[in-house]
């Protein structure tokens, strides 16, 4: 077998490149997905199926990617993008999920239901430049309510048929159209106007979404914690109570921003924003080189749930590169290992492992597969010179060819190892001219 890495290996599914990259219109996960199975003319529900089933040892085969906050920050965006990164060959699919702020943001109310939203404008300027149409990573977010680009509110009932719910829950969906009337939902003939409020969140938001895309390490809780306590000092001179007014909440939660390990909810670090001036991704990179205390106070009713208290992983940082190199040496031992195996190794998710080092992790799979095919294989030819030696023996004494009479001379291993032992009986006796 190789064990030098040469080529990536061929993709499983269609190497489909996400929409928006690096921009606040980035594609959600969720839509990649729609969109994949519509390029293999296929439901969602078949493709989520086959998903699962081909990563059987990455993802639990009962997995339902419609109940789940593919986009967000929690385990499943990470499974499922890791897994799309490794049957598509397209690396970093993470950054169509939230995943990036896992570390600082708490997933309390950060995704809306899966019912879906969007901005009926934006799907009709995509289809007036010939693009093809897809669900913004925005657009899942449950505070965002309005179209930063078009400044009018989301919607989320079909104009035509007038049903809620139609955005991508079914088993075919086309991203755009009504998956109840096949209607387009990018109509624009109504649409309502956005309030100040609900376009300052979602420009919020696209800055949050453009930082994600840039080079450099997640943020972290520490970084945050040691900004916020910046903010503290700076507005209030170190008064928690005070800040915890300006802000809207106890003193005892501004503690735990600054001392605990509480990751800030998306409407709580918005209300930050709101009432230091500080820009909401500034805010969670812990980024304060160009900010300065605001003169006036900001007039934005926000109107925001505060108060989260959760419990936040502390981060690690990884060095990929070396990852990258360890993955290589493991590709080159004599005999090939499995990703479980290698994640094992390095103490890395497999998941991590597709979406940062997508060729490596790749590459190993492969091989390990090609060698498990070879040892099953392998395994049978074994066996099956196991069950033809007994079967001799068994004529050899004038005994019967039958499983009962095998069974007190084969081994418990060698018993193991041969599967369909019937048809490999069968097989046999047709080879020594026995009926």
């Amino acid at each position: 077998m190789k064990n030098v890495l040469k080529d990536n290996p061929r993709s499983t599914l269609h190497a489909l490149q996400p929409e928006g990259a690096g921009t606040a219109r980035i594609e959600s996960l969720v839509s990649y997905f729609c969109r994949l199975a519509v390029s293999h003319s296929t439901s969602v529900t078949a493709l989520s199926r086959m998903v699962t089933q081909t990563m059987s040892s990455e993802i639990q085969s009962h997995f339902d990617w419609r109940d789940r906050n593919l986009s967000g920050i929690g385990a499943s965006a990470i499974e499922w993008s890791g897994a799309l990164s490794a049957l598509t060959s397209v690396d970093r699919l993470d950054r169509l999920t939230l995943s990036h702020w896992r570390h600082v943001l708490a997933p309390r109310g950060l995704m809306a239901p899966s019912t879906g939203k969007w901005c009926p404008l934006c799907l009709h300027a995509d289809r007036e430049i010939n693009h093809i149409p897809y669900f913004r990573l925005a657009w899942d977010l449950k505070l965002v309510t309005a179209c930063e680009r078009h400044r009018v509110q989301l919607e989320c009932t079909c104009p035509t048929c007038g049903k809620s719910g139609v955005r991508h829950r079914s088993a075919y969906v086309v991203p755009g159209w009504c998956t109840r009337c096949q209607n387009f939902l990018g109509v624009t003939s109504e649409h309502g106007e956005a309030s100040r409020e609900a376009i300052w969140i979602a420009e919020q938001v696209g800055r949050l979404l453009n930082a994600q895309a840039l080079p450099g390490t997640a943020p972290t809780l520490k970084n945050l914690q040691q900004a916020i306590t910046a903010l503290v000092i700076r507005l209030d001179d170190g008064n928690g109570a005070s800040f915890g007014a300006r802000v809207g909440v106890s003193k005892s939660t501004v503690h735990c921003w600054t001392h605990g390990k509480t990751a800030l909810t998306l409407d709580a670090a918005l209300q930050i924003s709101a009432s230091t001036g500080l820009a909401l991704d500034k805010l969670l990179q812990a980024d304060l080189s160009s900010w300065a205390s605001p003169t006036l106070t900001p007039q934005l009713n926000l109107n925001l749930e505060l108060a989260s208290r959760q419990r936040a992983a502390p981060p690690r940082i990884i060095d990929w590169v070396s990852v990258r190199a360890q993955l290589r040496k493991f590709a080159k031992e004599s005999t090939p290992i499995s990703l479980a195996e290698a994640s094992r190794r390095l103490g890395i998710e497999a998941s991590y492992l597709y979406l940062h080092t997508n060729k490596e992790a790749r590459y190993i799979s492969a091989g390990w597969r090609a060698y498990s095919k070879y040892r099953s294989t392998m395994n049978r030819v074994e066996a099956r010179g196991a069950v033809k030696r007994a079967c001799l023996r068994l004529l050899a004494e004038g005994r019967a060819l039958t499983m009962r009479e095998l069974r007190e001379i084969l081994t418990p291993s060698e018993l193991a190892a041969s599967k369909h032992l019937i048809n490999m009986i069968t097989e046999i006796k047709k080879e020594l001219g026995v009926g």
